[in-house]
């Protein structure tokens, strides 16, 4: 039903975590629950309607509708999705920052909210001719390097990046700041033009994220105690009260109800 696929190219490699492909039976039913990420999800949608309300997506069967190209903003509580019927998703997956490299407009003038249609000329003009062979993948990568760009602030913002997500080290905001070369307001600013998020929400984002693959990629069993030290949060209560936050559960009845997608690319809650 889901198959994700690894970009070959070494540049795209760099931006990209991976492709995914969905494709919907005839009168079948999927849903599932995302939780907020580091990463940023672009979807090509055939013969498919979308539908967004109160930070939930259904997507929808409808052959009247040619491609549809959604785009997820920076989002701090889960988002339920809902797929209906034969249809047909083409997914990038970009790493933090990644997105950035291929639009010429910063990430957050392109998805302010939870999740939009994208309205870009050259994309929407790609997307029109994405199904027309079986080989979507390569297609993709062929497009995606022609529209790559290099940006010095966005290159500021990458390398702040490391420093945010140290948890043996709690670096202030306004050091990352110095760091980069700019003062905490240009900073802040900068980051959240091209992040769409805070830097101190793309911290707890990445511990959140951090988290998760330490818990469900680990070789050994690790309890909250181990998990709250070698993530950096301050105790136990602090790590519960942060994921009740961001997942609407308790950690224990989290890492219960959540499943790894063909490999370990995709964590959700399978509904």
């Amino acid at each position: 039903m889901i198959k994700t696929i690894a970009p070959i190219s070494p540049i795209l490699s760099k931006y990209i975590e991976c492709f995914y492909i969905y494709e919907g039976k005839f009168n079948s039913v999927f849903s599932y629950v995302a939780f907020p990420h580091f990463n940023t999800g672009l979807s090509f949608f055939k013969g498919a309607s979308v539908h967004r309300q109160n930070w939930s997506l259904q997507i929808s069967e409808n052959t009247d509708v040619g491609v549809h190209i959604e785009i997820l903003g920076k989002y701090v509580k889960p988002v339920f999705l809902e797929y209906k019927g034969q249809l047909k998703e083409i997914s990038i997956v970009f790493k933090p920052v990644g997105l950035n490299r291929f639009f010429k407009d910063n990430y957050l003038s392109l998805a302010p909210k939870f999740s939009q249609e994208l309205k870009n000329d050259i994309w929407c003009k790609f997307g029109e001719n994405l199904f027309s062979s079986d080989d979507d993948i390569s297609k993709i990568e062929s497009f995606l390097l022609s529209q790559f760009c290099d940006n010095q602030e966005v290159s500021s913002i990458e390398n702040s990046l490391k420093l945010l997500e140290n948890s043996n080290e709690q670096i202030s905001i306004s050091d990352i700041a110095n760091k980069a070369g700019l003062n905490l307001k240009t900073f802040q600013r900068q980051f959240q033009k091209h992040m769409g998020c805070s830097p101190v929400e793309y911290r707890r984002i990445y511990r959140f994220r951090s988290t998760l693959t330490n818990k469900l990629n680990s070789t050994q069993i690790k309890n909250l105690t181990e998990i709250t030290y070698e993530e950096g949060y301050y105790d136990q209560s602090y790590l519960i009260k942060e994921f009740r936050k961001i997942t609407n559960h308790n950690p224990k009845d989290f890492f219960k109800s959540t499943s790894k997608v063909d490999g370990d690319k995709i964590i959700w809650e399978i509904k």
